[in-house]
């Protein structure tokens, strides 16, 4: 899996350009045809996507090529999920955020769950990733809400990767610092900052 931009032309651009590398070993890819078809639930209607593959000539591993606005395994944006992590960390219920989103109550509760079970995960990720980007960022201390906290530092981190990088939706931001796997049901760590 390897996330890239939203805007599939440069995508394809960049892959024929050889300007896009395996993260196993970072040899150029180059094109292998298309993962499955699927459905991206966004905020203002649902689009029909199917994902470039490509296939690494250095190790041979394949990767989907992922739009940095959806997460690994979820059929809803981003930026869907997002907004209902923050209505949960605001104190808002599962059922209640699924009404305003229009989705199943069952899929909101399965994504609050995920988050709240690497709440702690989450927070130390995002607020490095925040001191990475803005090393004059003063402590960020932990309240009494390891999920509220993790919400925090999503934001934090995404503030401070836009005075550094320029404009990016915070939920696209935390997608890319986690490879897409944001609710991932591994325990598998992401890439810190370096």
């Amino acid at each position: 899996m390897l996330i890239v931009g939203t805007d599939q032309t440069v995508v394809e651009a960049d892959l024929v350009a050889g300007r896009l590398a395996c993260p196993e070993c970072g040899t150029a890819l180059r094109r292998w045809g298309f993962a499955k078809r699927r459905e991206l639930r966004r905020r203002k209607g649902a689009v029909w996507l199917r994902p470039r593959r490509s296939i690494c000539p250095g190790c041979a591993k394949t990767h989907v090529l992922l739009a940095e606005d959806s997460l690994v395994r979820r059929r809803d944006a981003a930026e869907v999920i997002g907004t209902a992590l923050v209505a949960r960390a605001a104190g808002s219920g599962h059922r209640p955020i699924a009404a305003s989103l229009a989705l199943p109550a069952t899929t909101v509760r399965g994504w609050l769950r995920r988050f709240d079970s690497a709440a702690e995960r989450i927070r130390a990720h995002f607020t490095r990733w925040a001191h990475a980007l803005d090393p004059l960022l003063p402590a960020i201390c932990p309240t009494d809400s390891a999920f509220a906290d993790a919400v925090e530092a999503v934001g934090i981190a995404a503030r401070s990767a836009v005075r550094r990088l320029g404009s990016r939706p915070a939920w696209s931001l935390a997608s890319v610092l986690t490879g897409g796997e944001l609710l991932a049901n591994t325990s598998s760590p992401w890439a810190a900052p370096g």
